[in-house]
């Protein structure tokens, strides 16, 4: 038997060569990263069967005549093909085995006066589609690549029908707590539903985030973010500046929104974060309503429906200290762009952002995400838009040897302009990455279970609503 195969070392070459012995002048396997190919010689009057299974998958070869010898079976190292094996059966017969570690699609073959071809493709894509309600498709993908299997499922859901909308949640419909996506899904009386955004170990959205109009969260490193508003969707990197300032004129820089406070750190709190600041005495805290100032504290102030808490640390506590009950306070925060102006109503950050134009365009570096995202391969959710104007949301199941893989930034957003997206931006993905349609978790976690996250996206429709 003659191997070839561009992943595999020279040292390993010639043991699996040695260990095969007379079946060298009869068998060769291909091994490469686009498919595996085996060629059986034939003898005088030889014959060959073949035939397959998909679960196990296995790729069978019988012939009447047995020219490879005594029974062998050969470990082989490839994402696809575990073993090569073959035995004696009845009246000299044959029966050669090929064991897949996942399904493959079936074999191709060749019959030539002198030999048998036999080959399986590693690379592949099977999808379906199917309506889940008017505006709303669902698609599922089993596919692979030299990397190995994945199961992708997606939503294209059609934001130009009226009836169909969409919005963000947070968990517990508060800044600091987890909810699983099933179940945010279901208080939104919503069809289906896919994770969000980045959290902190407490659930608090890392980034952007605003919900009917209302800003939760201040954006972090200019990171992509997608905005959506009446016949309205923005993919795109966004910022903003905020401003306090008093009644004589001063001003200090806003920080941060609902998060805790650092050194020097100005922070706005609503009531979004819960009934108080939970901040420490280290700070001058002061309680607006309607721009005035209606408590002073040092810590832990308590946050008023429908007002506010500025909250300093450091220098911004000193440009708080001399501020007094009664006075006025301006409060100006706005985005860069101001998508709010142009009429965006729910705004969830994440990244890098994937594709641009109708490119593969990746802002990992510039949007400062870890080598681990940037490098790795993991569970994935995304979103991205179509020329015709249908979202995209995405998922790819992962961290599941023989199962799904996984795949790397490049890998989706390659993906995701195979979708048809022209823009499309990364979300949270790993262990959170989560489809729901009718309360039912479409992907396979990799968890084992589904995992409480910190706020999710969630499609509405007539048939939803309760």
């Amino acid at each position: 038997m003659r191997l070839r195969s561009t992943i595999w070392s020279t040292f390993l070459l010639f043991v699996l060569l040695a260990a095969v012995g007379h079946a060298a002048q009869f068998m060769e396997l291909q091994v490469e990263p686009t498919k595996i190919v085996l060629e059986l010689a034939k003898a005088e009057g030889q014959s060959y069967r073949v035939w397959h299974t998909t679960n196990p998958m296995k790729v069978i070869v019988d012939s009447p005549i047995n020219i490879l010898g005594p029974a062998q079976e050969i470990k082989v190292q490839d994402v696809a093909l575990k073993v090569v094996r073959w035995s004696d059966l009845a009246d000299g017969a044959f029966r050669l085995v090929m064991e897949f570690d996942y399904l493959m699609p079936a074999p191709v073959v060749t019959e030539l006066d002198d030999r048998l071809v036999v080959e399986v493709a590693k690379e592949y894509v099977h999808t379906t589609e199917q309506v889940v309600t008017p505006g709303v498709r669902y698609g599922h993908q089993r596919r692979a690549s030299s990397a190995g299997p994945n199961i992708v499922n997606y939503l294209k859901v059609d934001v130009l029908r009226p009836e169909v909308e969409l919005k963000v949640v947070l968990a517990q419909d508060t800044v600091v707590g987890r909810e699983r996506v099933s179940s945010m899904a279901w208080r939104s009386e919503a069809i289906a539903a896919v994770n969000g955004a980045f959290f902190a170990q407490d659930g608090r959205p890392l980034g952007l985030f605003a919900i009917d109009g209302e800003l939760i969260s201040e954006p972090y490193a200019r990171r992509t973010a997608i905005g959506l508003g009446p016949d309205l969707a923005i993919i795109d990197a966004v910022d903003f500046r905020g401003t306090a300032r008093l009644g004589d004129g001063r001003e200090y820089s806003i920080t941060g929104i609902n998060r805790p406070r650092l050194q020097d750190d100005l922070i706005v709190y609503t009531s979004r974060y819960g009934e108080s600041t939970r901040t420490n005495i280290y700070g001058c805290e002061v309680v607006l309503i309607d721009g005035i100032v209606v408590e002073a504290a040092v810590g832990n102030a308590v946050i008023p429906p429908g007002g506010m808490v500025l909250s300093g640390h450091g220098t911004a506590r000193d440009f708080l200290t001399d501020v007094q009950v009664g006075d006025a306070v301006e409060v100006e925060i706005v985005l860069d762009p101001d998508w709010f102006a142009l009429g965006v109503q729910q705004i969830i950050g994440g990244g890098p952002r994937l594709v641009r134009d109708g490119e593969v365009h990746i802002t990992g570096e510039a949007e400062r995400f870890q080598r681990d995202v940037l490098e790795g391969r993991a569970p994935r959710t995304a979103l991205g838009f179509t020329a015709d104007h249908k979202l995209l949301l995405v998922t790819v199941n992962g961290r599941q040897p023989g199962v799904s893989v996984g795949m790397t930034l490049t890998e989706l957003a390659e993906l995701m302009l195979e979708l048809g997206a022209v823009n499309a931006m990364n979300l949270d993905g790993g262990g959170s990455t989560t489809m729901v349609i009718r309360d039912r978790v479409l992907n396979l976690p990799s968890d084992g279970v589904e995992r409480p996250v910190s706020n999710a996206i969630v499609v509405i429709t007539p048939e939803s609503r309760r």
